[in-house]
């Protein structure tokens, strides 16, 4: 393989898809970029990427010495970090995902004071609604609301996900509260279109064990509305559109503010979306762990404390 520093360069041409971004994230001109990462194509005798007049994209072969080249940097770097005594600062690329609601509700705020605490950092985080691949896709980790986390995969838990049944008080002033969980058949429900059996509910009581409610056959489920996002439903909750089983991450202030009235609180969700009840961040194994991947982990597991901080009373303090 390339020397390392060709090989970070390449990476970097990749992250920026460009070699002016790369110049930019490196600090160099971007001639000198465009010369390492051809003096890499000269030593593997292959071409890289593909160049256009407005940006750069990496080749079949290229992709396979991207991921390569990723893990070889982050290797060298922890193996630095742990020659040093663990204390070096976390420096260079860090390439994180999320789902698109936890992103914009929560995690995008908290990385802010991250940024802040590890300046040689620069952080490029994706929001997908999809399951990302940690290494076909480059990422350094990934922050996944799941109920079991993939195998072959290293999982650090960070919090738990509670889901809360709720409407607005305008829906339900005009269409009367549920007392059960049978009477959700008679209201209006408001389901995510992805999931296998949108049109089923399942709620745990201590007492009474568990229940699945077919919706499928509500007074007014031609009214309801499918959506496939907890920002779009939470839109829809708030207009009154319907009842809705949505993640408190989400609707926590709505909750304390009175726009969204908890139902059915002896009640937990259960299945579908509420299968996602813990938040955690998972990453590749390695023999050498990355040590900006640990700065991220230390980082939001003193931010989540025992209660995440979209569940705490406002003001309140992790512990």
């Amino acid at each position: 393989m390339g020397r390392l520093e060709d090989l970070l360069t390449f990476a970097r041409v990749v992250d920026a898809q460009s070699f002016s971004g790369a110049a930019r994230l490196l600090g160099a001109t971007k001639s000198a970029v465009s010369k390492q990462v051809g003096r890499l194509e000269a030593q593997l005798g292959t071409r890289l990427l593909h160049r256009t007049t407005r940006s750069v994209s990496p080749t079949p072969e290229g992709r396979g010495v991207y991921e390569r080249a990723l893990r070889l940097i982050d290797d060298a770097q922890a193996l630095e970090a742990e020659v040093a005594g663990g204390q070096a600062a976390p420096r260079g690329l860090l390439r994180l995902s999320t789902s698109t609601a936890f992103g914009n509700l929560q995690f995008t705020a908290l990385m802010g004071e991250f940024c802040e605490r590890h300046p040689a950092l620069q952080v490029v985080l994706g929001l997908n609604d999809r399951y990302v691949d940690l290494a076909e896709e480059g990422f350094d980790a990934v922050l996944r609301l799941t109920h079991a986390p993939s195998a072959g995969l290293v999982a650090r838990r960070l919090a738990a996900i509670r889901y809360v049944l709720c409407a607005a008080p305008a829906y339900l002033a005009q269409h009367g509260t549920p007392a059960t969980p049978e009477a959700l058949a008679d209201h209006r429900c408001l389901c995510f279109g992805y999931l296998h059996t949108p049109e089923q509910w399942r709620f745990a009581n201590a007492e009474r064990g568990e229940v699945a409610i077919d919706v499928r056959g509500a007074l007014r489920f031609e009214s309801g509305l499918t959506v496939n996002s907890s920002e779009s439903l939470r839109v829809a909750a708030l207009a009154g559109m319907g009842i809705a089983v949505l993640p408190t991450y989400a609707i926590g202030p709505d909750l304390r503010a009175g726009r969204l009235v908890p139902l059915l609180t002896e009640w937990q969700p259960r299945g579908g979306l509420a299968d996602a009840d813990t938040l955690y961040a998972v990453y590749l194994p390695s023999r050498y762990p990355s040590p900006k991947v640990r700065a991220l982990i230390d980082f939001l597991l003193e931010k989540m404390g025992d209660i995440p901080p979209w569940d705490r009373p406002v003001g309140d303090a992790p512990t």
